[in-house]
């Protein structure tokens, strides 16, 4: 089969096909990469793979990391977590809302990911989209005096903090003592240049799981401002990619380094029932 890389309609994103991404050629996954990295969000319908073949095909991006909250790790494949909205006896089978908010996977912790990889299992006939937004079309976007006042600039993020203690998506309501042991806060660049490509993009968040606290050297109020300002900017339609999951045996892959993203499956109802296995690859230290 001839691997071919089409881009969906005048999205950034684009769809691979011709490939068995179980049983990739190292010709194949050479340019499996390469795609990712001129595309940043890759498509690949109609897989059939087993867990071991999904896990290894994320070992091709890099390597492969648990998440920091541990209940839906997929029993015999840790660095496999599931995502579900479905229920057993009451039990939920994987974690409901991944993340409704904007974010980029693992910027919380200290080594972020570079690579995050859905596997669709189950899919219902409507809603579950998963939206993708450019990072580096939005900072290309930014006036020339924003771009001057955050270029070197940093922020300290917490994985889920809140100002309000009480909200449930918080830290101190999400995550168990030891899950808050392991995610201390860190320091990340407004802006981050990519280290395979060169680009630069921006690489700061409004979702609760940046849980960005502040920018550094700024008071609170200079702080909330421009922070203000740099989200009404990168929440503009025109940066994103609606992707809408169809079928059972579809891969999304992005490039956490240059795109964020956001769930819809938070308030799916209990008849739409959506499952996707996930893994993501450590990266390094964003710079």
């Amino acid at each position: 089969m001839n691997m071919t890389v089409e881009r969906l309609g005048g999205s950034f994103a684009a769809r691979v096909s011709g490939i068995d991404a179980g049983n990739l050629t190292n010709a194949q996954a050479a340019d499996l990469h390469q795609a990712y990295l001129d595309h940043k969000v890759l498509v690949i319908e109609g897989q059939d793979m087993s867990v071991a073949q999904f896990d290894a095909f994320g070992q091709l991006f890099g390597e492969t990391v648990e998440h920091p909250v541990k209940n839906f790790l997929h029993p015999d494949f840790p660095k496999v977590m599931v995502l579900s909205n479905s229920t057993r006896l009451g039990k939920p089978l994987g974690v409901k809302d991944a993340g409704s908010f904007w974010h980029s996977d693992r910027s919380y912790m200290e080594r972020a990911a570079d690579a995050t990889i859905l596997f669709s299992i189950e899919i219902p006939d409507e809603g579950g989209d998963t939206f993708f937004g450019d990072m580096e079309a939005i900072y290309d976007a930014l006036p020339e005096k924003t771009k001057a006042r955050i270029d070197g600039r940093q922020y300290v993020s917490q994985y889920r903090w809140c100002t309000n203690r009480g909200d449930p998506e918080s830290r101190w309501n999400f995550l168990t003592p030891e899950e808050m042991e392991k995610t201390p806060p860190v320091v990340r660049p407004i802006v981050r240049t990519h280290p395979e490509t060169g680009r630069k993009g921006l690489f700061v968040f409004p979702g609760a799981s940046a849980g960005v606290k502040g920018i550094v050297g700024m008071d609170a109020i200079e702080s909330a401002d421009l922070l203000d300002e740099l989200f009404d900017h990168l929440t503009q339609p025109e940066f994103h990619f609606q992707f809408k999951w169809r079928d059972p045996g579809t891969i999304v892959l992005w490039d956490n380094r240059c795109v964020m993203h956001r769930a819809t499956t938070k308030n799916l109802p209990p008849d739409k029932v959506r499952t996707l296995h996930r893994i993501s690859t450590l990266g390094g230290v964003p710079a």
